[in-house]
């Protein structure tokens, strides 16, 4: 997915836009965000935009939000009727649950990567593990924020401060 259809991009020229534009690959951004859960306020969640566009639960094998076990679906459902008892469950619980991660993400792309590279100490744009100070002040590894302006380094470093001071 290009940036500029990407939903909740900030618009081009922004500071928003220039912070994440070192995160091209191409034309596709790569993202790592941190978000509350939304069903539970003291869990945080972990989230990789990839290649493709595609928000996905990080580290790959995370497992968030509802899930629906075997031992949930009622007994005695078989066929159509267990099929449809599954997708009810899907769109009541997990669907919703999804889009606020979406949705919270799109809001604020900015604070979900400053919490994702404060909480794990890992790059925002890369994901690698931060290890220089500078880089986890800005949450940012130094080959990501190679000629990034002072203006935007001090935005993420506020960010990566606010975020800090919210977990003490």
């Amino acid at each position: 997915m290009s940036r500029a259809s990407d939903a909740g991009a900030a618009p081009r020229g922004s500071r928003a836009d220039k912070a994440t534009s070192r995160a091209l690959v191409g034309t596709t951004v790569v993202d790592y965000f941190a978000v509350v859960d939304p069903s539970d306020a003291g869990r945080m969640t972990y989230w990789r935009r990839g290649a493709g566009g595609l928000l996905k639960q990080w580290p790959p094998k995370a497992r968030y939000g509802p899930i629906l076990l075997r031992s949930g679906v009622p007994a005695g459902l078989a066929g159509q009727a267990r099929q449809e008892w599954i997708a009810a469950w899907f769109e009541r619980h997990s669907l919703p649950w999804h889009a606020a991660i979406r949705e919270s993400i799109a809001a604020d792309p900015d604070s979900g990567r400053a919490r994702f590279a404060a909480f794990t100490s890992r790059c925002c744009m890369c994901g690698r593990h931060l290890t220089d100070p500078a880089s986890k002040v800005y949450g940012i590894g130094p080959e990501c924020r190679d000629g990034w302006s002072a203006d935007v380094l001090a935005h993420m470093a506020e960010l990566i401060a606010r975020t800090h001071a919210e977990r003490s």
